[in-house]
């Protein structure tokens, strides 16, 4: 019970920082905002051929080349544009996925006019619409850094319904997570990645992992790039993952999904909850047109259950609550603010249970996340401002369930988890973009210059016990001790730059070109980064679309790299028969080196330890063609070559044993993928994809000891595929209407297993790790998910004794999760002391859901 009762302090810190939040914005916007005359208002209504409403189209109002207005469809997919003087406007609405409407009207003194436009779905979720004579977007004009994007209905309608951003991410092609639960995005872990919220960076500074992320209630859309040609996305050499949020509606909406708990039934008797995850969603004007807002809110707790292990001590359980606030003020049409808060406490017990480290060998662990962002965005002219201050908080311990000291067997390992943490890491950060207005100059340029100024900070302390491997017979092998380490605290000062230009050359022809400049204070490097992209119709229809781009592209240092020299020194002694010292003791120092010298012209750094500069030089090409008009293909190849990642090895420095922190470490990419669309009436779409990829890389990455659960044994580095190597991927998903009103979500996922390395009693690797040849068995899963609504209007309406004007209704959905009860094993004894060596187990068989939600 101790380890749980500080959850409810957390969630009440949580529900007080975001009143808070609400009270001080609030505070702080003017009474009095100036306004002009109110003449007329206009609104549009955006729906697709099925009739469903658009959330988040950008509707933008000019007269004679003057930008008048411009403000974003609600949930609703409603627009309304106020204090509009009479005379000829020219309406455009735009979403990713749609084609662009372009509209002339007229408006009259104090009347009113309501509009209402059906937006044309695109080829492909990343198609963009062919340009017509009336001047709407073309294909090439939005170039080629094209991203998959994720709709918030799309994910919410998802077979396994997601509950945050990292849960819906796998779900899309060239994207896994591992056994272990980590993502692997384009062949690199997580701290290789941007995680973007409204444009912010939100992850840990001290480890560059994405934390907890942001409830899906709150997501509009997710936009994942491969290798983004634009300069203004840095600090990632394997991706970005962009995420908008949801801005508060013109009305109150009220949501409350999945109120009811999931109980566990073993051998038909109830054994307690398995799950409980209620989220809370509310959104509507705090003030008519003018102050916004939205909350979403979700109380988790799991007990992840582990098969090959007996109840009651089979189970790993967590706890967590995931709040998100947005406030948005409209003072006039050219100028709007947006405060965001999200607040993430959440705490584990036994994390990382399996077969292997049982209850007793696991650590727990205990976290909490803050990040705030602020941003004003100024529309002066055709011209847009943008300013942003953020901050972001991390803290986290994580101690053991006590004090043995842990034991490595082939069979098994035993005693308490070696090493307890207690870390607090933060970033402040303010960011200003300057958009110009197109300029008409050989074609058209669309100009943006940006910079920002980030303040991170790190400190804690590393504390170890002893370790001991053991053959099957108990003798002692191995011994690793602990000495020396110290409390640490790095700071850091990080400034970038970027200029790009979208340039439109002819309605066929479009290029990207920019450059980025870096600069990490604690590396004491500067980075540039040129960017290029290109995308062309060549044919005549303009149906057909090839883009193509090159850019080199430079990763965050996270701090921890630089708290290793005050991590505590390795002691390893090796024994042989009867307990006689063979080898040591041999004490490993830790090293920070000093990257070796480059011959790039983009890359300039003192001659100093620790000035790392990890980057990928990466090129893309991309083919896509609508067959028919409900058939579309998209192709694309990706290679990426990534170099002077920092890796962790054992070495021998000048005659001492060292632990030696480098950054001459490298990985490749490559991946060849198709994905095709189809569309069919009532809103039903199914997508196919086949990804084929390969992932190869140094072994030993910084984060596998400098992370939040260090791996207690540190092997000598080797070059193979990397853990979420991938050869073949299948991957189907999509919406199909049923009888009865009913729909059906599915996702058939089929891969190649993930690779495996095979260890010796001395926990040392034999022969190459991960190779083609030591692979799980081949991945194959089914889910699906039915849903229906039904209306309770009259219910409700027979309790409350009155009409209600808004439809209330109950979704109610049954999910399936490996209907074809596929062999999945996610264990394996890869020890060739064990007795089972070479056994694959633990299968996950088949499971059934039943989900309630309450819409208002």
């Amino acid at each position: 019970m101790r380890f749980f009762t500080s959850l409810e302090q957390n969630l009440r810190t949580s529900l007080s920082s975001v009143m808070i939040m609400t009270l001080g914005l609030f505070l702080s916007l003017p009474i009095f905002a100036q306004q002009a005359n109110q003449t007329s208002v206009l609104t549009v209504t955006t729906s697709d051929q099925a009739g469903k409403l658009i959330a988040g189209a950008q509707v933008l109002l000019r007269q004679k080349d003057q930008v008048i207005s411009t403000v974003a469809t609600n949930e609703e997919g409603k627009a309304e544009l106020r204090n509009l003087a009479p005379g000829d406007y020219e309406l455009s609405v735009s979403k990713d996925t749609f084609e662009a409407v372009t509209q002339n009207i007229s408006l009259a003194v104090g009347t009113p006019l309501e509009l209402s436009l059906t937006l044309t779905p695109k080829g492909i979720s990343e198609a963009i619409s062919i340009k017509a004579s009336n001047g709407q977007t073309t294909t090439i004009e939005q170039g080629p850094a094209k991203s998959v994007e994720l709709q918030r209905s799309a994910i919410k309608e998802s077979a396994v319904r997601p509950r945050n951003v990292a849960d819906a991410l796998p779900q899309t092609p060239g994207i896994t997570r591992t056994d272990q639960g980590q993502l692997r995005i384009f062949g690199g872990s997580e701290n290789r990645v941007a995680l973007l919220v409204g444009g912010v960076d939100t992850t840990d500074p001290a480890t560059g992992q994405f934390g907890l992320t942001v409830p899906v209630d709150s997501v509009e859309s997710i936009n994942i790039f491969r290798t983004p040609f634009l300069a203004q996305y840095g600090r990632f050499t394997s991706g970005v993952v962009s995420v908008e949020t949801r801005r508060g509606g013109d009305k109150w909406n009220f949501e409350l999904n999945d109120p009811f708990p999931e109980f566990r039934f073993l051998r038909r008797h109830l054994r307690g909850l398995r799950e409980a995850s209620p989220r809370l969603t509310l959104n509507g004007p705090l003030i008519k047109d003018k102050l916004y807002f939205s909350q979403g809110i979700e109380y988790d707790m799991a007990k992840r259950r582990v098969l090959s292990l007996p109840f009651p001590n089979n189970e790993a359980v967590s706890e967590s609550v995931n709040s998100f606030s947005q406030l948005d003020y409209l003072p006039v049409a050219t100028h709007s603010m947006t405060g965001t808060l999200h607040i993430t406490p959440r705490q584990a017990k036994f994390y990382n249970l399996d077969f292997f480290n049982q209850r007793p060998v696991t650590p727990n662990f205990r976290a909490r996340d803050y990040t705030g962002t602020v941003t004003d965005r100024w529309t002066v002219g055709e011209n847009l401002v943008e300013s942003t201050f953020s901050f972001k908080k991390a803290d986290i311990d994580v101690w053991a369930q006590g004090g043995a000291e842990m034991t490595l067997t082939p069979t098994g390992n035993s005693g308490n988890y070696f090493n307890e943490q207690d870390r607090a890491s933060s970033r402040f950060e303010w960011l200003e973009n300057f958009s110009l207005k197109p300029i008409q100059t050989l074609g058209t340029h669309n100009l943006k210059f940006g910079t920002s100024v980030s303040r991170t900070h790190n400190s804690g302390e590393f504390l170890a016990r002893p370790i001991n491997i053991r053959d099957t017979t108990g003798q002692l092998l191995k011994r690793i001790e602990f000495t020396g380490g110290r409390m640490y605290r790095r700071r850091d000062l990080e400034a970038n730059f970027f200029g790009q230009d979208h340039w439109v050359i002819t309605p066929k022809l479009a290029l990207d070109v920019g450059t980025r400049i870096e600069h990490q204070s604690i590396t004491e490097t500067f980075r540039i980064a040129p960017r290029f992209g290109l995308a062309w119709t060549p044919f005549g229809n303009q149906q057909t679309v090839v883009r193509m781009g090159y850019g080199l592209f430079y990763d965050r240092v996270p701090l921890n790299v630089y708290a290793f020299s005050r991590f505590p020194d390795q002691i390893i002694t090796t024994y042989g028969p009867g307990g006689v010292i063979t080898d040591g003791p041999r004490r490993f120092m830790n090293i920070t080196d000093q990257a070796e010298a480059s011959d790039s012209p983009f890359i300039h750094r003192r001659s100093t330890i620790g000035n790392f500069a990890p980057y990928s030089a990466t090129w893309t090409v991309e083919v896509e063609h609508p067959i028919t008009s409900n058939f579309q293909v998209r192709v694309n190849y990706q290679a990426g070559n990534s170099s002077g990642l920092v890796t962790l090895t054992p070495k021998v420095v000048q005659g001492q044993d060292a632990l030696v922190l480098g950054g001459g470490g490298k990985a490749r990419y490559r991946q060849f993928e198709v994905l095709t669309r189809l569309s069919m009436k009532e809103n039903q779409q199914l997508y196919f994809s086949y990804v084929r990829s390969r992932s190869n890389g140094d072994l030993n990455e910084f984060n596998n000891y400098l992370g939040n659960f260090p791996v207690p044994v540190i092997r000598p580095n080797q070059y193979s595929n990397l853990p979420g190597d991938m050869p073949h991927r299948f991957l189907s998903w999509g919406v199909l209407q049923l009888p009865w009103k009913m729909r059906l979500s599915p996702l058939v996922e089929w891969r190649n297993g993930f690779p495996y390395s095979v260890v010796d009693a001395n926990q040392n690797y034999v022969g190459v790790p991960n190779t083609d040849k030591t692979r799980f068995p081949n991945f194959f899963s089914f889910d699906a998910r039915v849903t229906r609504d039904f209306k309770i209007n009259k219910a409700v309406e027979n309790v409350l004794r009155f009409k209600l004007n808004d439809p209330y209704s109950v979704r109610v959905s049954v999910s399936g999760f490996n209907l074809t009860n596929h062999f999945n094993p996610p264990s394996l004894h890869n020890n060739i002391n064990d007795p089972q060596y070479g056994l694959f187990f633990g299968q996950n068989r088949r499971r059934f859901r039943v989900d309630f939600d309450i819409i208002f």
